[in-house]
């Protein structure tokens, strides 16, 4: 296993010079629109998952990027799993979306319901994160994948 990987990039902002954007009132930057931020995907992983975890009291994740490539190459391989979700925030935030189904104090989901996800997303053994997106065909949305290490038991609570 490689050494962790913490990441906190931030990226400038891209200037547009698109003659259509190029005096919007109240710009400071010589007339020119500032585009936003472009956050790289595993900010938008980590930062995802890390903050779901602060809220149950566990400790932050380190990204590693030999489980980013473990990722990649199992969402290259999927066929199915489009999901309407086209940046890693939005895909984790659907993951811990799960947690208004789930019963801590039975540790289960409830009936007719997945909270899988969530569980792993927030699972205290949990120390090492690794994620990938692929672009369906079909459309602009996304497969994403994580691999996670060491593996969480889903027989147990995950905190």
């Amino acid at each position: 296993m490689s050494p962790s990987i913490c990441l906190a990039i931030l990226l400038l902002a891209l200037v547009s010079q698109s003659p259509a954007s190029a005096s919007i009132p109240g710009t400071s930057n010589n007339g020119f629109a500032v585009a936003a931020p472009r956050v790289p995907t595993a900010t938008q992983f980590l930062q995802a998952h890390n903050d779901a975890r602060r809220d149950v009291g566990v400790a932050p994740l380190t990204w590693n990027s030999t489980l980013e490539q473990d990722a990649q190459r199992y969402a290259d391989r999927l066929s199915i799993g489009c999901n309407g979700y086209q940046d890693g925030a939005a895909v984790t935030a659907s993951w811990v979306n799960g947690r208004r189904w789930y019963d801590y104090r039975a540790n289960a989901c409830a009936p007719g319901h997945d909270c899988g996800a969530y569980k792993l997303v927030v699972c205290s053994t949990v120390q090492e994160l690794g994620c990938a997106r692929r672009t369906c065909r079909s459309s602009p949305d996304t497969v994403a994948v994580c691999s996670y290490f060491p593996d969480c038991d889903y027989n147990d609570r995950p905190y």
